[in-house]
């Protein structure tokens, strides 16, 4: 059996307002334009690898942060395939008997929504997560982002192999799952994709954000006390459980507008510099699965502070890389 360990690049919508998004953003939020994978063998030794750029067919201007990242544009990737022969190049590459691997939660999510999107279903293995595996291995409390996780381990970067390429961060995830003290028990950490979500933009309020000296100074503030609701524009109530971290760059809440009901809230950070904390926050109508899943988190909160278990989020929001992906909820 061998271990094929995937990583993928995707281009996402220049605004929420453009044609393109509101046909079809409720199915595809992101478009992938690359597929990278490195594949080792039983003895986790590194065999071969792959690049697969590919053509956008829908988002198909490269969103100028997607190019400065990925290095990928409308040009480079002018005479690539479309989505259903790239994925059939991968999965003839990764051959019959082979375990699927990722870093993290958001690769799957974005292959399952643009496998369901253009209608291609191949038989792919479960992907499993190597990043929670590396927690459990060094008693991470939170995900590390792959840098870290590399810093820890000893392993440098190449000076040929920037970051933000599929196949060159697919390279980097092997080396860090070379390193685990059990390699093959990452098959006990299958994932499933999660739904990525919509926003209806008139139900939306998107805040430019502003920058703190600190997260608890950020989390005290009016921007994340005093939100707007979408509807009326009114200063709304957050609840009393105050706000709970998905991820050190994410955290989400609940706030009351006496005439709209209960609102979703979405903060997002950003490390800007070592002393200084930008965060964001976007606003809309909650649904009861938001109320129920957001109650659900506090209470899992509560728990893990009843017990002792703590951490400092401002060392994690700056050692965790930053996801595009949309929260959960």
């Amino acid at each position: 059996m061998h271990y094929v360990i995937l990583d993928l690049e995707w281009n996402q919508p220049i605004n929420h307002y453009n044609r393109t998004y509101r046909q079809v953003g409720d199915r595809l939020i992101f478009e992938m334009i690359q597929i990278g994978a490195v594949k080792l063998d039983e003895t986790f030794s590194i065999v071969d690898s792959l690049s697969v750029p590919i053509r956008p067919t829908h988002y198909t201007r490269i969103h100028p942060r997607i190019a400065r990242m990925t290095g990928l544009n409308e040009e480079n990737l002018s005479d690539q395939p479309q989505f259903e022969e790239a994925l059939n190049r991968f999965t003839a590459w990764c051959g019959e008997d082979y375990a699927l691997l990722t870093w993290g939660c958001d690769d799957v999510s974005v292959l399952q929504q643009n496998m369901d999107f253009f209608g291609v279903h191949p038989q792919l293995p479960p992907l499993c997560d190597i990043q929670q595996l590396y927690s459990k291995a060094f008693n991470q409390k939170n995900r590390a982002g792959l840098s870290a996780a590399m810093e820890q381990l000893g392993i440098d970067p190449e000076e040929n192999k920037a970051f933000h390429n599929a196949v060159n961060d697919a390279w980097y995830t092997a080396l860090v799952f070379q390193k685990l003290p059990s390699p093959g028990d990452v098959l006990n950490y299958p994932q499933q994709p999660r739904q990525l979500i919509h926003q209806e933009q008139d139900r939306l309020i998107r805040n430019k954000g502003e920058t703190f000296e600190t997260i608890a100074e950020g989390m005290r503030s009016d921007l994340a006390m005093k939100p707007k609701c979408p509807v009326c524009g009114k200063a709304a109530a957050v609840e009393k459980d105050g706000y709970v971290q998905q991820s050190p760059d994410k955290y989400i809440g609940l706030a009351k507008c006496s005439g709209h009901g209960i609102l979703m809230l979405r903060l997002r950070l950003r490390a800007v510099s070592d002393r200084r904390v930008w965060m964001g926050l976007n606003v809309s109508k909650a649904t009861r699965n938001n109320v129920a899943y957001i109650h659900a988190k506090q209470y899992q909160q509560a728990q893990r502070l009843a017990q002792g278990m703590t951490f400092d989020p401002e060392t994690a929001l700056r050692n965790a890389e930053r996801s595009n992906v949309p929260f959960e909820d």
